[in-house]
Parts: C-alpha cells; structure tokens; sequence
C-alpha cells in the first residue's frame, strides 16, 4: 500500500482511527486506577577502606573497595537486613514483603551503593530508605570488625541522605497513557484497514470505472465550483442529435439533482427544454423544483388531459416542467402503455431537448420501459452509499446495451443529507 493509498485510507476510515485511540487511551486509564501509587526515595553511599597512607596503598585500597561493593550489594537487601528495619519501625508486613521494596545498585567502576525503597507514601518511602542505609551500615560495620573495639576494615559513609520524593514513581501515567494511544491506533488501523477490504461502496470514479461497462461521461460534485462545469461537459458529450435524454439511478435511491442540472444547462443555451419526471418511487424531480400543481404525468395517461394543462413554466429558468401528479398503482403500468408514447411524441414536437428521470433500476422496472422512448439512457451513480454489488446487479437488470453512459455525482454530506431525506419522506 502506497502513501497515496495510506491517505486516502485515512480520510476515509479517520472516525474509526480516532474511536480506536479514544478506546485505547480510556482503557488505560482504567488500567492506571487499577495500580496502586508508589513513591522511591534513594539514597548514596560510599565504600572506603582503612588503608595506608602511601599512594599503592590508597590504590590498592580502591580496589578492595570495588571488590567489596559487590558483595555489599547483596548485604543491602539481604532477609537480615530488612528483619531489622521491621523489627525497628514495628512494621505490619513481613521481611520478606519489605525486601522486595529495596534495591541496590553500584555504578560501573566506582565505590557507590545507591538503596532505594519504595513505599505507599512519600515520607515513608525516606523512613525507610534512612532505616535501611543505618542497618546495612551497621550490618557491614559488624562483618568487617575482625576484633572487639577494633575499627572496621571497610566503612560505608552516607554521600546523600534520601530525600522526600516529590512525585510518585510509579505508575508511569504518561507512558501508560501514551502506549495505549500507541495501542489504540495499531487496533484502529487493523480495524480500518479491514473495513476498507470488507467495503464494497463506492468512494472513486477509478472504482466506478471498475465494475461499469459504459462510459463515464461526467463527474459532477454537487455543491463544489465544478459541478456547472460538469454539468456543461455532459452537454457537450451528447451527441448534437440528441433530443430525449433519461436518466435513471443504478444506485438504491433516486438521484433528482441530476435531472434538474443537466435540464437547467441545456436550456442556458437557449433551447427549449422539458423536464419530466416519471420516477414512481416518489423521490423524483417534482418535490424539487418550485412550480405550481398540476394534474402532471399522471393526469396525462389516466384522463386523456391536456398536455398544456399538465406542464408548468419554472419561471428562473424557462424550463418546462412536467411533474409526476398523484399517482397510484397504475401508473408503472400506464408508462408502458401507448399513451406516453403520445406524450413524448408531442413533448419532441414542442421543444428542443427533453429530459425524463426514471426511478431508479433497482427500485422499479420503469427505466427499461421508458429508455425505448428515449435516444439516450443515462445512469446517475451516487458515490458513497452505493456498492459495487449495487451497480452490477442494476446494470444486469437494466441490460447494458440500453445504458449510453454514466454520470457520477456525489453530494456534500452525503450520508446525513440522505438520512435526513428518508426521515423527512416516512413522516
């Protein structure tokens, strides 16, 4: 996977990115409450011994202390050790708990002893850390005294005393919190990575491209500066003899805007223009376009009415507008019957371009009907919501020697503009 597609995956799989971070980081908080606070005071010693005062003896003297910190090492947190700090401060805990919370370190090549002890509190853990140091010095000083009332031959000397800690030592909350970020986006990306393999809808034209077996002849996206320009290429696209054109939704739901667009720039050339809306799901071209009622398409193939009766001006743009009227369960029965047939032909007599929306392949079988009475038959493919699925069954369907062409358009907030859309059409 390239960077490009790396981008394009996080565009469009960013919420599930952030709700796997959000998860992480939370998860880890609960994690860090879990823990109990600890506090580690620490305190430094140094290990000298009683030698001459020749340079070969203090070098020599050096030397055993180095050979002797290893061993005091082990003194330090011994089992005697802290016995003797429980015995002195009546602690609650065994000696051997209390062992487990001392530690002792010697930097490489030095007579340092660093002891740390860690505690519940911050003054406890120096109570403790003092204790510790006063035993382990004791305990040396009575292994190193070979006679009574005699000077050691190591002494331990207290460099820094512990120091009340300031902040607590464990747990690491921003490395905790940082590595379930860390954990959070590995699973959010596994998460969306698997979505973008499992997705069939359709984000691209290049994917369009992929399962269509027409022709994409424009692009348009709504709301954008392109989409007029779009819209004026589409024009060009059609052939000059073109005069019926029908446009119909090989995705789930009807797509109306196009209709209207590509109506409203054939008639800004100067053309007479009609716009017909047969899409019996509903969701056509009529609730969409501000003109008065009328008995419509429908008044049309029931009664015999009037052409001039059933189509409007839409005074903005000089379209005349034939809207779908009250239907009922005739109606996709009617739009294969003779008389629409009449009225496309008087609609080719009076005006120059004509453009049908029927209701979408998948919705209605309405479009292989109305596609005999039209020179070109247009599929309008809603980016987003649609699937590669949807489109293959609808061009099965429809056939794929009727579609001319294709026309993608995407809308600016697609999924909630829709969602709307739908609640709007139940109520």
């Amino acid at each position: 996977m390239g960077v490009t597609e790396v981008w394009q995956l996080i565009r469009r799989r960013w919420p599930i990115l952030v709700a796997g971070m959000l998860i992480g980081v939370v998860v880890s908080y609960g994690y860090l409450k879990t823990l109990p606070t600890t506090y580690t005071a620490s305190s430094t010693c140094y290990v000298s011994m009683a030698t001459g005062t020749s340079v070969n003896d203090s070098y020599q003297g050096g030397l055993a202390a180095q050979e002797r910190v290893r061993s005091y090492l082990e003194l330090a947190d011994s089992q005697t050790v802290a016995q003797k700090v429980r015995d002195q401060l009546g602690l609650p805990i065994s000696a051997q708990t209390l062992r487990g919370r001392i530690t002792a370190t010697s930097p490489p090549a030095t007579t340092l002893i660093v002891v740390s002890v860690t505690s519940d509190t911050a003054d406890g853990a120096r109570r403790l850390a003092d204790e510790v140091v006063s035993q382990f010095r004791a305990l040396v000083a009575q292994l190193e005294s070979i006679q009574v009332n005699t000077a050691p031959a190591a002494r331990i000397a207290v460099v820094d005393p512990a120091a009340l800690p300031a902040v607590p030592s464990s747990p690491k909350r921003s490395r905790i919190l940082l590595m379930g970020l860390l954990a959070g986006l590995i699973v959010g990306g596994a998460g969306a990575f698997a979505r973008e393999r499992l997705d069939r809808q359709l984000h691209t034209s290049a994917d369009i491209a992929a399962v269509l077996p027409a022709p994409i002849l424009a692009i348009i996206d709504d709301g954008r500066p392109g989409a007029p320009g779009e819209l004026r290429r589409l024009r060009t696209r059609l052939s000059p003899e073109t005069k019926s054109v029908l446009l119909t939704a090989l995705s789930r739901d009807s797509v109306p805007e196009v209709a209207i667009g590509l109506a409203r720039t054939l008639a800004d050339t100067g053309a007479r223009v009609a716009l017909v809306d047969a899409d019996t799901t509903g969701a056509g071209s009529s609730a969409q376009v501000p003109v008065p009622a009328t008995p419509g398409l429908t008044g049309l193939l029931r009664n015999d009415a009037p052409l001039d009766d059933a189509v409007t001006v839409w005074e903005e743009t000089g379209i005349a507008v034939l809207p779908l009227g009250e239907m009922d369960l005739r109606t996709p029965d009617l739009l294969a019957g003779p008389r629409f047939a009449e009225v496309m032909s008087k609609l080719r007599i009076d005006y120059d371009h004509i453009v049908v929306q029927g209701a979408p392949v998948a919705a209605a079988a309405d479009a292989i009907t109305l596609a005999a009475h039209c020179d070109v038959t247009l599929g309008v493919i809603e980016l987003g919501p649609t699937t590669s699925g949807q489109v293959r069954g609808a061009v099965a369907t429809f056939g794929p020697d009727l579609l001319t062409g294709a026309v993608v358009y995407s809308r600016p907030g697609g999924r909630a503009r829709k969602l709307l859309a739908r609640i709007r059409s139940r109520r």
